[in-house]
């Protein structure tokens, strides 16, 4: 004999205040959850979405990524006579020659954010279709600046700080904000851009960071890459600049599992609390599963219809969880010195998703095996 389903439906409604208390519990672990979900999905598709299969990314051999790499002037001169490096129509190698520069930003009277400037050349535009202009001009010389779409988030300022006409400052110098770009979700869309000629003067530096090389094809790739690794007159590292990304992305293992931790930490939290709305809500009807033993319905009828409560409670959760977290979707997050776009997809849902039916299967079963295994008569006099 089986319980119906207006039953388990029916005594949700009874209760109204607890089922409110135990939704709201579950939805809030499930915010949090989806929230950290999402901001490691941004992490990934940052490195995902950075680079270009085409392009190959050039450093110093010694260093470990572009930050700490040096390639001087007569060296980037070298890779203009690469056969594979492709060519505009006026026969000019795409080789687009950066700065990368980590350094203390002030936007108006905040405090000093730390930011990533990095010095181009008009190239750029040709090695990265996918860098374009939002409002205003790229930035040339006479200390100027164009901020990509989430500098606000990476300087932790606001966003009218970063308008067209305004003023930032950093390595002592006031530089003029010109324009504002985007990149379609990459590690740039975090950074600011200066000529790289400014940057290396103001700087006082005579070599590059890195060399972006576009290839005439996707086969020329790997020549360029192995042709480039195997010299010993240069000392230079080639990779694809995809890959490139990929590994930085690699080395935030440590952050993402971080992030995973505090996500099953919440999940923890709303499994306690609701444990204990589910525990309560069962103790207050131990005369109820008495009188339905009585009835002849057996302790697994009576665990299911309490399963059909608790699935509909973290389903409800689950919704006002997702719902909860959804205003901070596409939101810049500040990550390391940039920024990343907050990203919730499926699979932060799904992860929020999980949460719920967590709490939902492991509250109900705690708590409803702890009065299914009094008896009768036990239940009958409990109060």
């Amino acid at each position: 004999m089986r319980l119906p389903l207006r039953y388990s439906v029916r005594n949700l409604m009874r209760r109204k205040v607890r089922t409110l208390l135990t939704v709201l519990a579950i939805a809030l672990a499930v915010g949090i959850s989806v929230g950290l979900f999402a901001f490691a999905r941004g992490v990934i598709a940052a490195a995902r979405d950075s680079g270009s299969d085409q392009n190959v990314l050039i450093i110093d051999r010694k260093a470990a990524n572009a930050s700490f790499s040096s390639i001087r002037l007569a060296d980037f001169n070298l890779l203009k006579s690469l056969p594979q490096v492709a060519r505009d129509p006026d026969g000019n190698a795409l080789l687009s020659p950066e700065v990368v520069h980590q350094c203390r930003v002030q936007a108006g009277e905040q405090p000093n954010g730390a930011g990533t400037v990095r010095g181009v050349s008009p190239q750029v535009f040709a090695v990265n279709p996918r860098l374009r202009m939002l409002e205003g001009s790229p930035p040339s010389s006479g200390r100027q600046v164009a901020v990509g779409e989430l500098a606000a988030a990476a300087l932790r300022v606001p966003h009218e700080l970063l308008a067209i006409g305004r003023q930032i400052r950093f390595e002592g110098e006031t530089w003029e904000i010109v324009g504002r770009f985007s990149t379609g979700g990459s590690a740039m869309d975090g950074e600011i851009l200066a000529s790289v000629g400014e940057l290396m003067a103001v700087l006082n530096r005579d070599t590059y960071s890195c060399v972006v090389a576009t290839a005439a094809s996707r086969a020329d790739v790997a020549p360029m890459v192995k042709a480039l690794n195997s010299r010993n007159d240069i000392q230079f590292k080639a990779v694809v600049e995809t890959e490139y990304y990929r590994s930085l992305a690699d080395g935030y293992q440590r952050v993402i599992a971080l992030v995973l931790l505090v996500s099953v930490m919440a999940t923890a939290g709303g499994l306690v609390s609701g444990l204990n709305t589910m525990y309560a809500s069962v103790m207050g009807r131990l005369r109820e599963i008495g009188t339905l033993k009585v009835m002849g319905f057996s302790n697994g009828t009576i665990l299911g219809s309490f399963m059909v409560e608790s699935m509909v409670l973290a389903l409800l959760g689950a919704v006002l969880g997702c719902a909860l977290a959804l205003p901070v979707d596409g939101m810049g997050a500040r990550f390391t010195s940039s920024a990343l776009r907050v990203s919730i997809d499926f699979w932060a849902v799904a992860g929020g998703a999980v949460v719920a039916m967590v709490i939902g299967v492991a509250g109900a079963l705690a708590a409803a095996m702890g009065g299914l295994r009094m008896s009768i008569i036990g239940a009958l006099n409990a109060h």
